[in-house]
């Protein structure tokens, strides 16, 4: 696949994957391509956990379920997910930017036809937490977590503090360095048709970044930086929207938009 083509056809995959597993040769070219990404003074800060047992990926798919159970109880994060979720395709591709909430969640049937009629809800989503504290996260996050559960591969990207490059600058260099390996990682997937997810519930809060540092003997000295789930695709993930270049291109001096 050509680069380019990789790039604009790399998705977000929030279904399931195909049964089989992911192959040693395309894992090994997974980890690769991460590792020749760029890094301050060459520090390589990158590390791996790969997960195939059930008993690693029940761990995780737990501590997915209970972490999403909480983000329902909480008005804040409910109020800042709000901002960004698009009730209809029209909308998405007018703002191009955002995400599409039924990509997200399963509609009540009420709904299903009209979700414009969700628009007051979001505008006051952090009075949703009641809901939350009712067990309306409790279907989500058995989905989410089965998801988990049942992906061929977990993928834990870990970064190694005791290779931090010199300078004030350092960590912001590190965190750069392994954006890109993580983004090499998703471009290969995406050439090989391996679906990518980010997990992002079990990874939210410090308690729970620490629970997993401890069930798969992370040691202080290294931060956990993203959980992704991989496995074949059977058929290509959906479309996106981006921003007008224009938008977010300047010339010369910053000029606002």
């Amino acid at each position: 696949m050509d680069l380019f083509d990789a790039i604009a056809q790399r998705r977000t995959h929030r279904g399931d994957f195909r049964k089989d597993a992911i192959s040693e040769e395309h894992l090994d070219q997974l980890i690769q391509s991460a590792q020749w990404a760029p890094s301050p003074f060459n520090t390589q800060p990158w590390e791996f956990l790969i997960i195939r047992e059930n008993a690693g990926k029940s761990a995780l798919a737990e501590l997915t379920a209970k972490s999403v159970v909480d983000q329902f109880k909480d008005s804040t994060f409910l109020d800042d997910n709000s901002r960004w979720m698009r009730l209809t395709e029209a909308e998405w591709e007018e703002r191009r930017d955002g995400v599409l909430l039924t990509d997200h969640v399963d509609l009540p049937p009420m709904f299903r036809k009209d979700p414009t009629k969700l628009k007051p809800l979001l505008k006051h989503a952090k009075h949703l937490s009641i809901l939350g504290h009712l067990g309306a996260g409790k279907v989500p996050a058995k989905e989410i977590s089965e998801l988990v559960r049942s992906s061929p591969l977990l993928l834990l990207v870990l970064m190694d503090g005791t290779r931090r490059p010199p300078g004030e600058g350092g960590d912001r260099w590190m965190w750069l360095g392994m954006g890109a390996a993580v983004e090499n990682l998703l471009l290969t997937a995406t050439a090989l048709e391996i679906g990518t997810q980010f997990v992002s519930a079990p990874l939210e809060s410090q308690d729970d970044r620490e629970k997993i540092q401890e069930s798969f003997n992370i040691p202080d000295s290294h931060e956990i930086i993203t959980l992704l789930r991989l496995g074949y695709l059977d058929t290509p993930s959906g479309k996106s929207v981006r921003l007008s270049s224009s938008t977010v291109v300047h010339h010369e001096n910053y000029q606002p938009k």
